[in-house]
């Protein structure tokens, strides 16, 4: 149930930070999530040392995020059904693109620590463990960036109102859309790395990590990183228990009734 969660977050926590601040859907967060797993492969394939991919993935994603940035998204700032339609256009895109380059067939990623740890006489794989301690101090990091740091406040400015923060302050908002961007797509690439050895990777495995952090995100709420870490735990909680008493089929229909019963709370909460 912990390990569910802390993925969920994982793969959330990249979405969120572009949802938050440029009131962008980007349904090719999922394809950013399969290029940090791709990229977890190749440190294999080299027979490099797979904590390398820790570091590979979120780069390579960085550059893939900061050249689709330049392209497209820019155009498409605080414009939710826009952005929907051309993200999901460009999952597609990524999508046939690995395809092309690699090719459809399922790849296997050796995890880089194969000990286990037992407590209250249970055995877990060491690798699941240091998967949810990561999640914790990646949400105690994110944190401390909103809340202790002047980028943070920056990021604070513009969410409050961009041409605010521009005329009083002087802050290029693009810039900061920009950076956003990056680091939202370097989240991805990283969770992608993190998931790799437990999944099988496919140039569509993506579209079912996105569907689920993006009901995180709705759920939790984009006010904080704290409500997306409380939708992650409580969907992919759920997700885990139903699995394992009925099948990973209902799992997700859990899933997803919870989803629209919280979501409908709220709403009539709001009126």
């Amino acid at each position: 149930m912990l390990l569910a969660a802390a993925i969920l977050f994982l793969t959330a926590s990249g979405l969120f930070v572009v949802f938050r601040l440029m009131g962008i859907v980007n349904l090719a967060h999922g394809e950013f999530i399969m290029l940090g797993a791709y990229t977890a492969y190749f440190i294999g394939v080299f027979n490099l040392s797979p904590w390398l991919s820790y570091i590979a993935a979120p780069i390579v994603t960085a550059i893939v995020g900061l050249g689709i940035e330049r392209v497209l998204m820019r155009r498409l700032y605080g414009k939710i059904m826009e952005s929907i339609l051309a993200t999901w256009g460009l999952s597609m895109l990524l999508q046939q693109l690995v395809i092309t380059a690699f090719g459809s067939m399922p790849r296997y990623v050796s995890s880089p620590v194969n000990q286990v740890v037992s407590a209250f006489g249970i055995t877990y794989p060491l690798y699941e463990v240091l998967i949810i301690v990561f999640a914790i101090v990646l949400l105690l990091a994110l944190l401390w960036l909103d809340r202790k740091t002047q980028l943070g406040a920056v990021v604070r400015a513009v969410i409050e109102s961009p041409e605010t923060a521009a005329a009083a302050t002087g802050i290029n908002v693009n810039r900061v859309y920009q950076l956003t961007f990056v680091v939202g797509s370097m989240l991805a690439g990283i969770a992608g790395a993190v998931i790799a050895p437990l999944v099988t990777v496919t140039p569509v495995m993506g579209l079912d990590y996105v569907i689920r952090a993006f009901l995180a995100v709705l759920v939790g709420g984009a006010a904080a990183i704290p409500s997306v870490a409380l939708g992650a735990s409580v969907l992919g909680g759920s997700e885990s228990i139903a699995s394992f008493v009925w099948n990973p089929v209902l799992g997700y229909v859990v899933v997803i009734l919870i989803s629209v019963t919280l979501m409908r709370l709220r709403q009539s909460q709001m009126r």
